[in-house]
C-alpha cells in the first residue's frame, strides 16, 4: 500500500515559514554593522570625555538609536513567531516570576513586582515573550533605570498586565516611540490577536512611562 500523500500546503502556510526565515536572517546580518556602530561609540565617549566633552551627548545619543534599532529587530523576529492559533492558558503574575528569576540569574537584577491576583488568561503562547521584550524597551530603549515595575490586576472579566519605570531620560519621546512600534510591531499585533488592548501612558513630570496590556480573563488554570 501506498502511504498517503499529505495535502498541500496552502499558499499562506507555504510562505510563512520562508517569511520567518529571512525576517531572521536580515536581523542576523544587520546587528553586525550595529554592534560595530556602538562599539564605535562607546569608544568615543571614553576617548572624546575628556577634550570633547560638548561631543559626548551625541556618542551617547548614537548607542541608543543602535539600541532602539535592536529592539526593533527583535521585534520583526517576535512577530513573525507569533502564531494566532497557538493558545494556552496563563498566569500573567507566574511569567513576571519567571522574567524577574531569569534576569536576576543572568544580570542580577529584577522586576519589583505588584502582583494583586495571579491573571489567568487564554492568550497566544508568546506571551512570555511579550513580557519580556516591554521590559527590554523600558530598559534600553527608554532608558529606565532598575528596578522596572511590573504588576497584575483583575477584574470583572479582565485582567491588566502592567510594566512601568521611572528616571527615563524623555518620557514623551519614549511614550512615541512605544506607541509607533506597537501600531504595527509585535506589542499591538499580539493585543488585536488576543482580543485585548494595548495603553502607553507618559507623566513627563516624573519621566514615568507605562504600558498596560488588558486581556480577557480565564478561568483558574489546573
Amino acid at each position: 500500500m501506498q502511504p498517503a500523500e499529505s495535502a498541500p500546503l496552502s499558499r499562506a502556510e507555504a510562505e510563512v515559514p520562508d517569511a520567518a526565515g529571512l525576517i531572521r536572517h536580515l536581523t542576523h546580518e544587520l546587528r553586525q554593522p550595529l554592534s560595530g556602530i556602538e562599539s564605535a561609540a562607546y569608544y568615543l565617549d571614553m576617548v572624546v570625555s575628556e577634550a570633547r566633552p560638548d561631543l559626548i551627548p551625541h556618542c551617547r545619543r548614537l548607542r541608543a538609536m543602535v539600541q532602539h534599532a535592536n529592539w526593533l529587530l527583535d521585534d520583526a523576529v517576535l512577530c513573525a513567531m507569533l502564531r494566532p492559533a497557538a493558545r494556552l492558558k496563563q498566569s500573567v503574575a507566574e511569567l513576571f516570576r519567571r522574567l524577574s528569576r531569569r534576569m536576576f540569574e543572568e544580570e542580577e537584577a529584577a522586576l519589583d513586582l505588584h502582583l494583586e491576583a495571579e491573571g489567568w488568561v487564554e492568550a497566544p503562547e508568546s506571551l512570555e515573550r511579550l513580557a519580556g521584550h516591554a521590559v527590554a524597551f523600558f530598559r534600553d530603549v527608554a532608558g529606565c533605570p532598575d528596578p522596572i515595575h511590573a504588576g497584575v490586576e483583575s477584574g470583572e472579566g479582565w485582567v491588566l498586565a502592567r510594566v512601568w519605570g521611572g528616571g527615563c531620560g524623555d518620557a514623551r519621546e519614549a511614550a512615541r516611540l512605544l506607541r509607533s512600534a506597537s501600531e504595527c510591531g509585535f506589542l499591538g499585533r499580539f493585543a488585536a490577536v488576543a482580543g485585548g488592548a494595548l495603553e502607553v501612558e507618559a507623566e513627563e513630570s516624573a519621566q514615568r512611562l507605562r504600558l498596560t496590556l488588558r486581556l480577557r480573563g480565564a478561568e483558574q488554570g489546573l
